[in-house]
């Protein structure tokens, strides 16, 4: 399918993540943003209310993540991370559950935390980080079935961190083909140039999570760590 630009920028999330982002580059983070026509602005929730206060009216969206990135936060803190981020100004939360617990078998802890999570974030749109690199093909479709079960807004491939691994066209195909239509699909980690975002965007994607968006519409290559 051909994308222009300016229809792969729209489905951006432009993210800021890292532990040394100081409050200049999230002002230069959300100026990318509506310069580039970004869906969104991905920050640290700690940055969440001076995105808030930038992108007003711009129609660009506040995004925020919590249990990010290792998912370890039991499950009362991270509902309180998920309700303070949307409290600040968040508009869109991602969700780091825990995985380990899924690998143990504790699936029904797992449950109770995503429920809680997913009840915490309100009218927010919420998101679910999957982790599919550090998962094998059950575990992969169990993860699935109880983030739809939780009520998670979308599936996503993974936090672009650690063990999950790079957003790749077979794990989006794998959540689009198995998530309900109403449940939208997120791609983040590794995503660099514009060839590379529309092949996801081709295999299912609605979303794309990458500290590369200037570079990607811009006809590059990135190099972020995201």
């Amino acid at each position: 399918m051909e994308r222009s630009t300016a229809d792969v920028a729209a489905t951006i999330q432009h993210t800021e993540v890292g532990p040394t982002a100081d409050r200049a580059r999230i002002e230069e983070l959300c100026e990318e943003c509506v310069e580039y026509g970004f869906d969104g602005a991905m920050v640290l929730p700690c940055w969440v209310p001076l995105a808030r206060e930038r992108l007003a009216g711009t129609g660009v969206t506040v995004c925020s993540a919590a249990g990010f990135p290792m998912g370890g936060d039991g499950r009362i803190a991270k509902a309180a991370a998920v309700r303070d981020a949307v409290a600040a100004g968040a508009e869109e939360v991602d969700v780091m559950p825990n995985v380990g617990f899924l690998k143990s078998g504790m699936d029904d802890r797992l449950r109770e935390e995503m429920e809680l999570v997913v009840e915490a974030s309100g009218d927010a749109v919420c998101k679910a980080m999957l982790e599919l690199g550090a998962l094998d093909d059950d575990e992969a479709e169990r993860i699935l079935d109880l983030a739809v079960g939780a009520g998670f807004d979308y599936v996503k491939t993974s936090s672009g961190w650690g063990e999950g691994g790079k957003a790749t066209v077979e794990r989006v195909r794998f959540l689009r083909e198995r998530a309900p239509e109403d449940v939208g699909v997120k791609a983040s980690g590794g995503i660099r140039t514009v060839e590379g975002a529309a092949e996801l965007l081709d295999a299912g994607a609605d979303l794309l999570g990458s500290s590369s968006g200037v570079e990607i519409v811009s006809g590059g290559e990135g190099d972020g760590e995201y």
